[in-house]
């Protein structure tokens, strides 16, 4: 490569990471700018008009802020080529409403001035198939934690830890899950932004390695009906000076953890759209698939949706099962955050731990629409203007579903309807 390049990584709501290649040269331009439909496309491209991109105003171009921070070098790629992560921002360089990843940034400096520092750490499941869409599964078993079966992605499991230790979002484990073609993979703990950054790039980036050797990665929530769904877990707790404060002593909570986790508790059923963002993530709700159906926490406990666990102060943490590998992490890490903020400000008490405890959780996505639209706790964290838009782009997927359906005639309307009537 003769003229140094860099990519520009720019957050959406669907894929994660959208973006563009520039010249070094002019990633740094007062005058760098991305268009604001970013926020209204869907996984294939349909347009959603939001409150501050539309047909009326134009989808304008803002201005792209670069964080230095994220700038790192790619040399698995063409020679010299870097990469570079930026937010849309307003005239006041801050980044727009609409920004997913603004959104963590400004809950991280509310916790901030609480002096806490969240920190969170992202599983993900995926599935791996030979060659394009409708490949089989690599892999001819289904057992988790099978050596055998991680032994066949060996190879492809040690360059990507390579390159995510390269791109700062370091891998602490990759093993096979319950399914075909199923793996899983864990990203180490960081302080939440930098760690939303690395889930973000450690998904686009394993799929690229997985394409650059005819396979095909897949963070789909749902692919096999009778099958567990891919999850993407994330393990959050709470630092001040260094120290993890999410805990007292092994197995107590401290008063802050109580509140934090009562928070994410109370939130669950407003900010489900921002954990399971598509029709296919409501089928991988299951509790018999260990994805819990209502708002509930236990101690060390699989069957819930906040999994907590205290065997040491260091290692005190609470896992989040209920996202999945779908959902954006930037979204993932806001809901988390501004759920966490919720019952810190308002000192929520912690309610009964049990797999059945706990209020229903929305169990489709027309649903969880509503009650984000309505969540008034989502409108004064996130704001109004982000909560309808992201809702506006939800709907977008529900109703492109039901006029599939509407369409379309299944085999089993043909196998049921078709010899007997």
């Amino acid at each position: 490569m003769n003229v140094p390049l860099t990519r520009l990584e720019v957050p959406d709501y669907d894929l994660g990471l959208r973006g563009k290649l520039m010249r070094s040269d002019k990633i740094r331009s007062d005058g760098l700018a991305f268009c604001t439909i970013v926020h209204g496309l869907s996984v294939v491209d349909e347009v959603t008009d939001t409150v501050s991109s539309n047909a009326a105003n134009g989808y304008p171009d803002v201005r792209v802020q670069i964080d230095e921070s994220t700038l790192v070098e790619l040399p698995w790629k063409s020679s010299g080529l870097t990469a570079v992560i930026g937010d849309l921002v307003g005239e006041d360089h801050r980044p727009i409403p609409a920004s997913a990843r603004g959104q963590v940034g400004r809950l991280v400096e509310q916790y901030a001035r609480r002096g806490l520092e969240p920190v969170l750490g992202f599983e993900y499941e995926m599935w791996i198939y030979e060659g394009g869409p409708g490949g089989e599964p690599i892999g001819t078993t289904e057992n988790a934690y099978s050596l055998g079966r991680v032994a066949q992605v060996e190879e492809l499991a040690g360059e990507f830890i390579d390159r995510m230790e390269i791109v700062g979002a370091p891998v602490e484990a990759f093993h096979s899950e319950l399914g075909p073609g199923f793996f899983e993979f864990a990203l180490m703990p960081q302080p939440a932004l930098r760690a939303a950054d690395g889930a973000a790039r450690a998904r686009q980036y394993f799929r690229e390695l997985c394409a650059e050797r005819g396979l095909r990665a897949s963070f789909m929530a749902k692919p096999f009906g009778a099958k567990s769904g891919a999850g993407g877990h994330v393990h959050s707790s709470l630092a001040a000076d260094g120290g993890n404060v999410f805990a007292d002593e092994p197995g107590t909570l401290s008063i802050a953890g109580k509140h934090y986790l009562a928070g994410l508790a109370a939130t669950l059923g407003d900010f489900a759209a921002l954990f399971n963002p598509f029709v296919n993530s409501y089928k991988r709700l299951d509790k018999e698939m260990f994805v819990a159906e209502s708002a509930s926490w236990g101690a060390d406990d699989r069957a819930v949706a906040l999994r907590v666990l205290l065997g040491s102060v260091p290692g005190a943490r609470v896992e989040h099962r209920r996202p999945g590998a779908d959902a954006n992490p930037y979204l993932v890490a806001a809901a988390l955050l501004a759920g966490g903020l919720v019952g810190l400000e308002q000192q929520l008490p912690l309610p009964a731990p049990g797999a059945g405890a706990g209020e229903p959780l929305p169990g489709n996505l027309a649903e969880a629409c509503d009650r984000l639209e309505s969540s008034a706790a989502a409108k004064a964290i996130l704001g109004e203007d982000f909560v309808l838009g992201y809702v506006a782009t939800r709907r977008n997927d529900a109703a492109q579903y039901e006029r599939w359906l509407h369409t379309n005639i299944t085999d089993w309307e043909l196998r049921r309807y078709g010899d007997h009537l």
